[in-house]
């Protein structure tokens, strides 16, 4: 009952009503308990329970930002410097072999091979960070790659059973969700002991579902619930899945019987968490200066090449190392996907150079686009990240060919004068090259 006290304040007590039986009369006793200071503990409680959920959520969205920063500089500044570096060092070995001694040769390829390998590290740190994959091909993709990096690092088997017509989800629900994978597999490691694991995903009913599944000596009953131990010793851990499922109105269980495996099972109703679709209204037919094409272009013999990287630095290496080639022209650089198109329709070279993480429009969908609308174009897709599941998605797109950057040096050169004298390329994923 809420009271009116002394000093106009709202008071809450309880009142206890009960009849006696020592007396010969009806009587009635009452026992009245002040509820006020409780009750506004218990608001306190729910207030700070609730600012606590948001101050977890919040450091969980600062730890993605922070990830995917640091990941984006490894590739965009490390990883590219390298990349640089790689090729600076090919062309010199190429060019100056004959006039080298021996013991510079063999630094000078001691280097390079370093370069490689320190380019191959950082690759790996930074798509463990924040995978690539995830914001160009989806979730679907990420996951595979992850899963089977993850058997290589560790020889757990990991089989993974997902939709191909699984549609786009919103960054941030495949973020939660590939962590949701990263985190349980991690776990599977460290504790369960099982020689496998399955991750699947199944959509029914508007409503998605995510497995990770172990065949292991199972969970203690205070890892399962979140307790502090398992906090402490799982990093994000457990309350780190929770509270990334009921940021999107979803929820995270886990089922665990001792020697029989653990399963995670997060599920996510699919109502508004979908990625809209890709418009390409961005572009507008005829808005490209077509004469511009005629007024930069070369003469016949030359071979016209626009190259598209966001990335100067990169663009200024790939214009050098072509142009030591008489017989072709740089004929243009774009900084990002939709440039890319423009341009293409714009100066129809005889071939694109085009990196498949570009701004503003993503890299494969601009070779469709270019394809679209001039099907003659040939283009070579330049890659960070050299998987199954990324050539897959190239070869869809009906480029000519692709090429890892961490092999430009080596085969560059080659593989522009292949697609030019009209050679086709393999698109298969060479042996221990997902890594």
């Amino acid at each position: 009952m809420v009271l009116e006290g002394i000093n106009g304040k709202s008071r809450i007590a309880r009142f206890v009503v009960n009849p006696t039986n020592s007396s010969k009369q009806s009587n009635l006793y009452v026992v009245a308990t002040e509820l006020t200071e409780l009750h506004e503990a218990n608001k306190a409680l729910v207030s700070n329970e609730e600012s606590l959920r948001q101050l977890s959520a919040r450091l969980l969205q600062l730890q993605d930002e922070e990830r995917r920063r640091i990941a984006r500089d490894l590739h965009d500044i490390t990883g590219q410097k390298l990349v640089i570096q790689s090729m600076q060092l090919s062309q010199v070995l190429r060019e100056n072999r004959p006039r080298l001694n021996p013991g510079a040769r063999r630094m000078l390829s001691e280097c390079a091979a370093l370069t490689k390998e320190i380019s191959g590290e950082i690759r790996t740190l930074s798509y463990l960070l924040h995978p690539p994959l995830l914001d160009e091909l989806g979730l679907p993709a990420a996951a595979k790659w992850y899963a089977e990096g993850f058997q290589k690092r560790t020889g757990i088997a990991v089989g993974v059973e997902i939709p191909r017509d699984l549609p786009r989800l919103q960054a941030e629900v495949e973020m939660s969700l590939f962590r949701v994978v990263q985190e349980s597999l991690t776990n599977v490691h460290r504790y369960a002991e099982s020689p496998k694991a399955v991750v699947r995903i199944e959509v029914s009913n508007e409503q998605l579902r995510l497995e990770v599944c172990d065949f292991g000596k199972g969970m203690k009953p205070g890892m399962r619930t979140g307790s502090h131990e398992s906090t402490r010793y799982l990093g994000v851990g457990i309350q780190g899945m929770r509270e990334r499922m009921k940021q999107l109105r979803g929820k995270l269980e886990i089922f665990s019987q001792p020697n029989q495996g653990t399963q995670v099972v997060a599920t996510l109703p699919l109502s508004g968490l979908l990625e809209p679709t890709e418009q390409m209204s961005i572009f507008t037919p005829g808005a490209a200066d077509a004469s511009a094409a005629e007024r930069t272009k070369a003469p016949e013999e030359r071979k016209r090449i626009l190259i598209a990287d966001d990335h100067e630095v990169l663009r200024q290496g790939l214009r050098a190392m072509l142009e030591t080639q008489s017989k072709w022209q740089v004929c243009g650089e774009a900084a990002n996907g939709k440039d890319a198109v423009e341009m293409a329709l714009a100066l129809k070279p005889d071939l694109v150079i085009l990196d498949i993480n570009m701004p503003v429009l993503n890299g494969l969908a601009a070779v469709r686009e270019i394809l679209r609308r001039q099907p003659e174009t040939k283009i070579l897709v330049f890659t960070v990240h050299e998987s199954i599941h990324t050539v897959r998605e190239i070869r869809a797109t009906g480029a000519q060919g692709y090429l890892a950057k961490n092999k430009a040096g080596r085969d560059l050169l080659r593989m522009v004068q292949e697609i030019l004298t009209g050679k086709s390329l393999s698109m298969a994923v060479p042996a221990g090259s997902i890594s």
